[in-house]
């Protein structure tokens, strides 16, 4: 199943949606009975804390609840997982999903633009397997156990994608040849790690980046198109970090008692880089499909 959303008109904030959408409450309770009220109420206070800064007002209250989002409406039928969601919706703040993800797209875009210039064409998100997210919920519960804070952030993945249309999300048909589709759907897999790129400078691991246009430099043309692509948006957490500027291309395991890595910019690099070295520290949230102008 997939999610295809292109808003008609410019929408600023989950206020302006819920006005807008006549069916939201009828929507809402349609979807699954989730007990949110079971998710822990200490690590629930850590997450409000990061996104309200204190702020206690009834707008920062509802902005982190998926439950009464109407944006979250559909995303609650595609992700099991609780902890995904409520860092989602943190990610979103007061912007609709999908607004918040195209305005991320092109605010961490830092290369030169004589490659071109990207304009987002949609946003998609594919229903992945329920093992996905048990795998990040599961992890998300180990890290909680030893650090206060799981550090996730919102990263891109650049990725071969096969498919052919340019009008809609991944081709469902495409699973067992389109890396993009697999990724969307399965998760990664860390036996893939070098397929596109042999040269592993941190290691055997998955390679993020908080840079669109780093992620941009990984992926290939969309199916036919020449000047059409796909990137991945995906939420990775990255617990304690090991940070470093220089080559460790013999990792097969971040550096004790660390949990992924950090390659900083300096005499090697320059865009960083995040490595994580199990699969279940990432959930493939969405694929941001683009075209590329050039001047």
């Amino acid at each position: 199943m997939s999610l295809y959303s292109k808003p008609k008109i410019k929408l600023t904030s989950i206020w302006d949606l819920e006005s807008e959408e006549e069916d939201t409450e009828e929507r809402i309770d349609d979807t699954p009975n989730v007990q949110w009220s079971e998710f822990p109420r200490e690590e629930w206070e850590q997450i409000k804390a990061k996104t309200r800064q204190g702020c206690i007002c009834d707008d920062c209250e509802r902005a982190i609840d998926p439950t009464i989002r109407p944006d979250f409406s559909a995303l609650q039928k595609i992700f099991s997982s609780d902890k995904l969601l409520r860092h989602a919706a943190i990610f979103a703040g007061t912007r609709k999903i999908n607004e918040k993800i195209v305005d991320h797209f092109h605010t961490t875009w830092r290369h030169p633009m004589h490659m071109g210039v990207p304009n987002v064409e949609f946003v998609s998100f594919m229903m992945s397997d329920t093992s996905v997210c048990q795998r990040f919920d599961d992890y998300m519960s180990e890290l909680l156990l030893i650090l206060d804070d799981p550090n996730v952030k919102p990263l891109w993945h650049g990725t071969k994608v096969n498919c052919k249309f340019a009008d809609k999300p991944c081709d469902p048909t495409s699973l067992d040849s389109c890396a993009g589709c697999n990724i969307l759907s399965k998760g990664f897999d860390i036996s893939k790690s070098g397929s596109a790129n042999p040269f592993k400078r941190f290691g055997t691991g998955i390679y993020f980046a908080p840079n669109s246009s780093k992620a941009h430099s990984y992926a290939t043309p969309r199916g036919g198109a020449e000047d059409l692509y796909t990137i991945l948006f995906c939420f990775v957490a990255l617990g304690r970090c090991h940070t470093t500027i220089d080559d460790i291309p013999s990792l097969a395991e971040p550096p004790y008692p660390c949990h992924s890595v950090h390659g900083r910019i300096g005499h090697r690099l320059n865009y960083e880089e995040y490595v994580i070295y199990r699969p279940d520290a990432v959930v493939p949230f969405a694929a941001v499909t683009y075209r590329m102008t050039k001047w």
